[in-house]
């Protein structure tokens, strides 16, 4: 697979790899570590402290609706999988919610203003769908299918989607990176809840789009390593009647694999002393958790699908990596003895004495979902 000669590019005698293998128990502490920082800093109102500077002592401004339901989305996973203090967080956090529903010409959508983001939209709509299979509420099924038909609205005849609606001239002409495969993502979970809905269109629309025109008209660069991307496909492959895999979308896949191992490595690298000069400082734990997400969902399917267990157990290593990664850089009850508010810093993951609550998020998702795709037993 074309994946494994990217990812072993790097001259590793020069750059030895930090890497490791974390037990099941160390993941499922570090998640709950990070369940509990979101509990501690959330804020009457339902929504958490955005920006948290540790070096200052002080929370910092700021917010984004986007974060706060994927956020949301993450909470409901871990109370999926029985993580104390999740699901009562996550409820509180959908009063943010509530006050901030807007209604468009599209239909209702999730932010604040004249102009909302199609991306908030979507991780929303995940987080009301994975709230419905960890509690099997079906309370907000009509808010989850109106909600649905506004992101449908998003999705352009070629594919593309809509970055923003505006609330009365509709979806515009804006692009985002990650709002595609957020939407994407969101139509498929909502096919496989509601089959006869006709998401799946929609959802196949953007899944063409993404893998064959969306790197040359929206040209970005880097090329997107699209972990949201990954959720959608691998949620399209529960399906009742999944879509085969094209011949381009293996292309597609091996190359998203070849991103996300080759970005591992590279992050493995960064261990302090003279990497600082040569590899920069230490990811976002948002970055390093996309790493893990991708690589999770993409070796679910391929598992799934009876991929070689040869290439199984390679993926596997750079997910551990990342994994190892998240692990060994969260500030632990005895790391945060000293500060002088430890409920802002325990749980958490910061770059520059800075965290935000989407390092949380990304993190604590990819903790998650990588204790799910273990391929034998952890020591």
């Amino acid at each position: 697979m074309s994946w494994l000669l990217v990812g072993g590019i790097v001259a590793v005698a020069v750059h030895p790899e930090g890497c490791g293998r974390p037990s099941d128990d160390d993941l499922t502490e570090s998640a709950q570590l990070a369940v509990d920082w979101f509990a501690a800093n959330l804020e009457p109102d339902g929504s958490f402290v955005y920006r948290y500077n540790r070096d200052e002592s002080a929370a910092e401004g700021g917010y984004n609706d986007t974060r706060h339901a994927g956020v949301m989305w993450a909470l409901w996973q871990a109370e999926a999988d029985g993580f104390d203090g999740a699901g009562e967080a996550a409820e509180v956090a959908f009063d943010y919610v509530e006050t901030r529903l807007v209604d468009t010409v599209v239909g209702p959508a999730f932010g604040r203003g004249q102009v909302v983001g199609s991306g908030s939209t979507g991780l929303l709509v995940a987080a009301l769908d994975e709230r419905r299979a960890a509690t099997g509420r079906t309370d907000h099924d009509d808010l989850l299918l109106d909600l649905g038909s506004t992101l449908a609205a998003v999705v352009n005849a070629d594919g593309s989607v809509s970055a923003d609606v505006h609330v009365t001239d509709g979806p515009t002409a804006a692009r985002s990176p990650f709002f595609t495969g957020e939407v994407m993502w969101a139509l498929a979970r909502l096919h496989l809840t509601f089959p006869q809905a006709g998401f799946d269109e929609p959802a196949l629309r953007i899944r063409r789009y993404l893998v064959e025109d969306r790197d040359e008209v929206e040209s970005p660069w880097p090329p997107v390593s699209d972990h949201w991307g990954a959720y959608a496909f691998e949620t399209m492959d529960r399906w009742p009647v999944p879509p085969p895999v094209t011949e381009i979308e293996e292309d597609w896949r091996s190359r998203q694999l070849g991103l996300f191992s080759l970005q591992v490595r590279y992050e493995s690298q960064r261990r302090g002393g003279i990497t600082s000069l040569t590899r920069g400082e230490t990811a976002l734990a948002a970055g390093v958790g996309t790493l893990g997400e991708g690589l999770g969902n993409h070796m679910l399917q391929l598992e799934r699908n009876g991929s070689r267990t040869s290439d199984l157990v390679a993926l596997e290593e750079r997910a551990d990596c990342a994994a190892h990664l998240l692990v060994t850089r969260q500030i632990t009850q005895a790391a945060a003895a000293g500060d002088p508010d430890p409920a802002r810093t325990v749980g958490a993951w910061f770059r520059l004495d800075v965290t935000q609550m989407d390092d949380q998020q990304h993190a604590l998702s990819a903790l998650l979902l990588l204790r799910d795709t273990r391929l034998g037993d952890s020591s």
